[in-house]
């Protein structure tokens, strides 16, 4: 099996794109990217659209050889109906999507999920709802979780969580869970016995306003947990590294991990790079230069939809 991590916060966007190959599929996850409209009170910075648009590019090259794509829920930064990375990625394609009308929030069921289906609707080979169910390739399996909250506050709506199996082991990508604040978050990680998993760590740079401290100690306590049970990596990455102290947050973790000899490591370093953080050092890319972005057509679109 071979995990490439795509986009992600640490190569530059908002994103969690990854690709996951095994002799019999090749599997492309929430394949999109998304900006912060706004951080800091700044807009998007000119480097961060050069790095959305090169990334895009990348996803759109490695779609071309892929034969399944999964979506995880209806938020921009996991899928898109054509305003940054072209709807021809779906082509001949299996597609498993997160059940569009059931536990799903409302900005998603009546607007996200009929767009994007309406989208895509001549491309693929097939769509099918994902949710709690199980899929074959050869000797892989694909395994879906039921819906589960997008972290605390289920106003965010529901992810699937992916695990995928094959003789060399189990990846699993929990999408958007928010560093698993609830029990339920982790019941399919206990479920599948992952030895990576690929996880998105708390919204901690929204602590005291999207999110309570009791809820952070909770995903920490929640992550320990998680990385004591037979990981040889956690790649932690997504919305965490959006906060400038995430080592700090992430130091209870990484200590427990160091103990049973489990990796914590951003999607950069897994691929041997070093993060590029371009989000959360907004504000030092506009002290270096003022240069707010030139905005595509496509990528106003999605930056005026809004984050639910």
């Amino acid at each position: 099996m071979k995990i490439t991590p795509l986009a992600f916060e640490s190569l530059g966007v908002r994103s969690q794109a990854t690709l996951v190959e095994t002799k019999d599929v090749r599997i492309l996850i929430d394949p999109a990217v998304s900006l912060a409209p706004r951080r800091y009170g700044l807009p998007p910075h000119q480097l961060e659209v050069e790095k959305l648009t090169e990334l895009a590019k990348k996803i759109y090259e490695v779609s071309k050889d892929v034969d399944v794509i999964v979506i995880t829920h209806y938020h921009y930064d996991h899928h898109d109906p054509g305003y940054v990375v072209p709807i021809d990625i779906y082509k001949d394609k299996i597609v498993f999507i997160k059940d569009p009308t059931n536990n799903i929030n409302n900005s998603q069921k009546f607007r996200r999920a009929p767009k994007f289906l309406k989208a895509i609707k001549d491309k693929p080979k097939k769509i099918e709802i994902a949710d709690g169910k199980e899929f074959t390739f050869g000797s892989t399996k694909i395994i879906f979780s039921n819906a589960v909250p997008h972290g605390a506050d289920e106003r965010l709506g529901y992810v699937v969580q992916v695990g995928i199996t094959d003789k060399d082991g189990t990846v699993l990508f929990t999408s958007d869970i928010e560093g698993a604040p609830k029990d339920q978050h982790v019941e399919f990680t206990k479920k599948i016995q992952p030895n990576i998993i690929i996880i998105d760590g708390p919204l901690s740079y929204l602590l005291g306003r999207a999110l309570s401290k009791e809820d952070l100690d909770k995903s920490i306590r929640n992550m320990e947990f998680i990385v004591k049970n037979g990981l040889q990596y956690a790649i932690i990455d997504h919305h965490v590294l959006r906060d400038l102290n995430h080592s700090t947050i992430l130091k209870p973790v990484k200590e427990v991990a160091k103990d049973v000899g489990c990796k914590v490591i951003s999607a950069a370093e897994y691929l041997g790079l070093e993060p590029n953080l371009l989000e959360a050092n907004r504000r030092e890319l506009f002290k270096k230069e003022n240069k707010p972005a030139k905005i595509p057509r496509g990528l106003a679109k999605l930056l005026n939809a809004g984050d639910n």
